[in-house]
């Protein structure tokens, strides 16, 4: 990192579902927002002028352990399977609260648009006159009216808390262009990050990959419709979730002959994959930056894109094809593939990863910003 104007910063993340990132043996569902803190706060740990704490989930292990030097604090009584009832809502609500007054730190990050964004301004900002940071995780979390008929209390409270946090990190210039003007004036953008694999020696293989958490925004049925329309294809899944609606699409999958369906492959695994597919293919509705996106870069892998498309990224670096929701596109894009076209968009993807999403220049942006909040 470069010269810094203050010798020790202490920083707490906050993103309850982080913690199977830092332990592997626990195989809980997290998705890209606990990837961005997870890969930040890791790094972070390494600088010697950063205290890093994490607040997460209840995963019936410690209730503090340190794990490549990032403290990790657990917040009792949020498994949800184990305390149901609305006695422990409560109780967790204000467990949260004890723990961040409890916590020393000069800045609380968090990437979660929920009602715990609202704990951490009223403890960290308005009691502990502290700094918080507020990452917007989805393009969605830049406009407040998609909460207004839902819950106005919600509304209220988390677009209070956007305004009171002392900086909004955005992760496209569209999510930026997306908020209201008083909180661009005190935004800014900072890319999505992975670390530098260097280069990827591993062959292409002859699959298209689809790879998330199960959430419905995120459309899995298309990609199993896509495998229906082009039965000669290999497609793999990875899909971790629970519940009956991720049980429907994992039986589907696993009812067609051509797709191979997997619930759970570890983070730091899930980037061979990316590797060696000849094709990645996203069909979510909306997203912020997905990771997803990176991997694929990174690992030479075209992107085809039922509609996310973040800053026009696809176009502007020929990395590969928005098939404007349109199946036949998306499976006519996939069948005219050949060994040339994916060197040539795997070449695109990687030197586009290199130039703008490297862990070593993202880290940078977030010192610079954590110093000019302390000092």
């Amino acid at each position: 990192m470069g010269k810094k104007s203050v010798q020790h910063i202490s920083i707490c993340f906050f993103m309850k579902d982080a913690y199977p990132l830092f332990n592997p043996a626990c195989k809980g569902v997290f998705g890209g927002a606990e990837i961005d803190l997870y890969l930040l706060a890791s790094a972070l740990a390494q600088d010697k002028s950063y205290r890093v704490m994490f607040l997460v989930g209840d995963y019936g292990r410690p209730d503090r352990e340190i794990i490549n030097g990032v403290e990790l604090v657990k917040l009792k009584f949020s498994d949800l399977q184990r305390y149901p009832s609305v006695f422990y809502k409560v109780v967790r609500r204000l467990y949260i609260f004890y723990m961040l007054i409890k916590t020393k730190a000069d800045i609380v990050f968090t990437e979660t648009a929920s009602d715990s964004l609202a704990y951490i301004v009223a403890v960290q900002k308005l009691l502990k006159k502290g700094k918080v940071v507020f990452r917007l995780g989805s393009d969605i979390d830049a406009d407040f009216d998609f909460l207004k008929e839902k819950s106005p209390l919600l509304y209220q409270l988390y677009r209070n808390s956007v305004i009171y946090a002392d900086t909004v990190v955005c992760q496209t210039a569209s999510q930026q262009n997306k908020l209201i003007p008083s909180l661009r004036n005190k935004s800014r953008i900072i890319k999505n990050c992975l670390p530098d694999a260097g280069t990827v020696d591993e062959k292409k293989e002859d699959y298209i990959l689809w790879v998330a958490r199960y959430d419905y925004m995120k459309r899995p049925e298309l990609f199993l419709g896509l495998a229906q329309m082009l039965p000669d294809e290999r497609f793999i899944m990875i899909m971790p979730g629970r519940g009956n609606a991720w049980e429907r699409v994992a039986r589907a999958a696993e009812q067609q002959p051509n797709v191979t369906f997997l619930d759970y492959v570890d983070f730091r695994a899930v980037q061979g994959y990316f590797n060696r597919t000849k094709c990645y293919v996203n069909t979510s509705t909306f997203e912020g930056f997905p990771n997803a996106f990176l991997q694929a870069c990174a690992g030479g892998a075209p992107v085809v894109s039922f509609v996310v498309d973040p800053d026009g990224i696809i176009a502007q670096y020929d990395l590969g094809c928005v098939c404007q929701d349109s199946l036949e596109k998306a499976a006519g894009f996939i069948h005219a593939l050949d060994d040339r076209t994916v060197d040539r968009l795997g070449k695109n993807g990687r030197d586009y990863f290199q130039q703008n999403h490297t862990l070593g220049k993202t880290v940078q942006l977030y010192n610079d910003l954590f110093v000019s909040l302390i000092s």
